[in-house]
């Protein structure tokens, strides 16, 4: 199998398992790689020395023919996938469409908008139950929020774990681990409407 990588996130790339094993893996661009294969996913991770800029062509032999593999869906392990989500704002009320579940669907193409004109705005995720979280992805659509905080609820009161001054299309935040079954992204500033492609949170990195 070969893999096109043409962009890479900083936690490394993170595909759907794979129900069959990988025997061996190497950059046909050259270079070191590293493979982390379990039930749940598979995690490729190359050095930044070892990125190309244009295009990162990872090797993996499997056990298997390729072609032999049924399709997998893709998901990013984030704890909030799917999870009931409310938000402050949205889009001339288009919930189907614009709503907050769809900052939490793990679809690229879907995402969470706005009003014109909106400043600051909160997403909210329910997670079901209390979990532990250390890392979190968001995307932004239009680069327009200038100031965020991401807090969790403790009995009445939200507190902030972490936060920052811009999203853009990706940022990940690594944070004190925290347990709690509600999380929120809290937007203090912002240029115009948010719009989040993506809400993600994840169990602390091992």
């Amino acid at each position: 199998v070969y893999l096109h990588v043409l962009d890479w996130p900083e936690q490394g790339l993170t595909l759907a398992p794979l129900p069959c094993t990988i025997r061996s893996s190497r950059l046909l661009t050259g270079g070191k790689v590293v493979v982390e294969q379990t039930d749940e996913h598979v995690v490729i991770r190359v050095g930044k020395g070892d990125r190309h800029d244009l295009d990162t062509i990872v090797v993996l032999e499997l056990d298997q023919p390729a072609v032999d593999i049924d399709p997998v869906k893709w998901t990013s392990g984030s704890l909030a996938l799917g999870k009931p989500a409310t938000a402050s704002n949205v889009y001339r009320n288009m919930v189907d469409r614009h709503g907050p579940a769809r900052a939490v669907d793990d679809d690229p193409g879907t995402r969470w908008a706005t009003d014109a004109g909106v400043s600051d705005a909160w997403l909210e995720v329910d997670l079901g139950e209390p979990a532990t979280i250390g890392r979190a992805t968001i995307s932004e659509e239009y680069d327009r929020i200038r100031a965020f905080e991401l807090q969790f609820r403790d009995g009445d009161a939200w507190k902030t774990c972490a936060h920052g001054t811009g999203i853009g299309s990706e940022c990940t935040l690594a944070f004190d681990p925290v347990t709690a079954r509600y999380f929120r992204l809290n937007i203090l500033e912002a240029t115009d409407g948010p719009t989040l492609w993506d809400f993600q949170l994840f169990p602390p990195d091992k």
